[in-house]
């Protein structure tokens, strides 16, 4: 009897739990939740000035040598060094190594002037990670070491060294590096060759501490008049800061924008340029070379902030200082009156690295006015020029055609006036026409 009423009771628990599934299974079916409708966030569009670029079109030589054995010729041609360089983007560069520590200056000038050699001057000392990035090299392991000038040794086709210097010229510090021998074979057949036909270059000895090359013979330049473009102050701010407020500075003529970050950025109408200021992200520490590099481009990108062509032109690593300069047609632009570099020092705030100060232009080149040709003073002119200068003549650094920025009294026109300028103590100075015998204009 109690083995029937257990069997009994285990039919009924059976059927309840089948029961049970089967209500819980349907309920799990049909089952529709109660959703609250949700608010589609406001997507706000990033605001984009101008272009973004990379480091390889940033980054990059302004003039090359070649020395033969009888003479030194050259080229600032961007056309020309943009060939080479897309070449040289090819090799694979190879067991990078520490050559000199630190050599001193008959040293140097023995790597920068022996003949069966090309020469690399790039503005702005490049750190080895970003040159890697720009370049083909294999190692893993590149130093944060930075360099100014990249020599190539072509040899001679019967003795092909394969061999490339990157050198510091403030510190002495020399890398060497290999590249196969068929690469250089071609590169004297492809570039060494045509380039005895290229503007011979001649130094004067008394010049500077390390040679400072020029152009030996007359050069024929373009003087450019453009209309004035340009963005308004807010475009930048709204292109930077976090909904911005504004308010008139204490001139009355130009804007003050601030953010709730404690952000502030000012417009200089005069100088037709603005000044960004984050105070908080103020720091005394150092940069790493290349970093700082990769830093400044990525938070230019960020706003499409390339509306010219800006080539890097040094940094101040110990001080997050790095600066791009404005160039035209292949060469630096220099003004007493307009902003002409973009300029940022990087920062850090709450553990979020970040721009402490950007300064830039705000204008850009609209269409052209008028064209004049210009011919300039020889370069042999310029060094005799120089030699007359009430300066120590070991300062001087570097020597190059630029073009003077102006603009006309009512302010819609631009001028970009080719002229001479020198590199003494780090500062750029203007050679006057009379100090290096005036300049030959013509009308187009």
């Amino acid at each position: 009897m109690g083995l029937k009423y257990l069997e009994h009771v285990k039919s009924v628990a059976l059927f309840i739990l089948i029961f049970l599934s089967l209500a819980l299974t349907f309920t799990i079916w049909t089952f529709t939740p109660k959703l609250e409708e949700l608010e589609t966030p406001t997507q706000v569009d990033d605001v984009s000035i101008g272009d973004k670029r990379s480091a390889e079109e940033v980054v990059r030589p302004v003039k090359v040598l070649y020395h033969h054995e009888d003479e030194v010729t050259g080229t600032f041609s961007q056309t020309e060094i943009e060939m080479m360089l897309d070449t040289i983007q090819q090799w694979e560069i190879s067991d990078v190594q520490l050559f000199e520590e630190e050599a001193g200056t008959e040293v140097l000038k023995q790597y920068l002037q022996e003949p069966g050699r090309t020469v690399l001057y790039y503005p702005g000392a490049v750190p080895f990670p970003v040159f890697d990035i720009i370049m083909n090299i294999s190692d893993t392991n590149l130093p944060e070491s930075t360099f100014n000038r990249v020599v190539v040794e072509w040899g001679t086709e019967e003795n092909p060294d394969s061999v490339i210097y990157f050198i510091n010229t403030g510190s002495g510090r020399i890398y060497e590096a290999q590249v196969s021998d068929t690469e250089l074979i071609e590169f004297r057949g492809d570039y060494v060759q045509p380039s005895e036909e290229y503007d011979r270059y001649v130094t004067d000895p008394d010049i500077g501490t390390l040679p400072v090359y020029v152009p030996e013979g007359p050069i024929e330049k373009t003087a450019f008049n453009y209309l004035l473009g340009e963005t308004p102050a807010s475009t930048f701010a709204d292109a930077i800061m976090d909904s911005p407020t504004s308010q008139f500075a204490g001139d009355l003529q130009s804007e003050e924008f601030t953010d709730e970050s404690g952000a502030i950025m000012r417009e200089l109408d005069g100088q037709k340029s603005i000044n960004y200021v984050q105070p908080k992200a103020e720091t005394s520490d150092p940069a790493i070379p290349s970093d700082l590099v990769f830093n400044s481009i990525s938070f230019v990108n960020e706003h499409g902030g390339w509306t010219d062509q800006y080539v890097y032109f040094g940094m101040k690593s110990v001080n997050q200082q790095i600066s791009y300069q404005l160039f035209f047609d292949g060469l630096p632009v220099f003004s007493n009156t307009m902003a002409v570099s973009l300029d940022v020092e990087w920062g850090i705030s709450d553990g979020v690295e970040q721009a402490f100060r950007y300064s830039r232009p705000t204008y850009f080149r609209d269409s052209v006015a008028e064209t004049r040709d210009v011919e300039m003073t020889s370069g042999e002119a310029v060094l005799k020029a120089l030699s007359r200068l009430d300066t120590d003549l070991s300062t001087i650094e570097a020597v190059t055609i630029g073009y003077e920025l102006t603009s006309s009294e009512d302010g819609q026109l631009i001028t970009f006036q080719p002229a001479w300028y020198y590199k003494a103590n780090g500062n750029w100075t203007r050679l006057s026409d009379e100090s290096v015998g005036g300049v030959k204009l013509g009308l187009e």
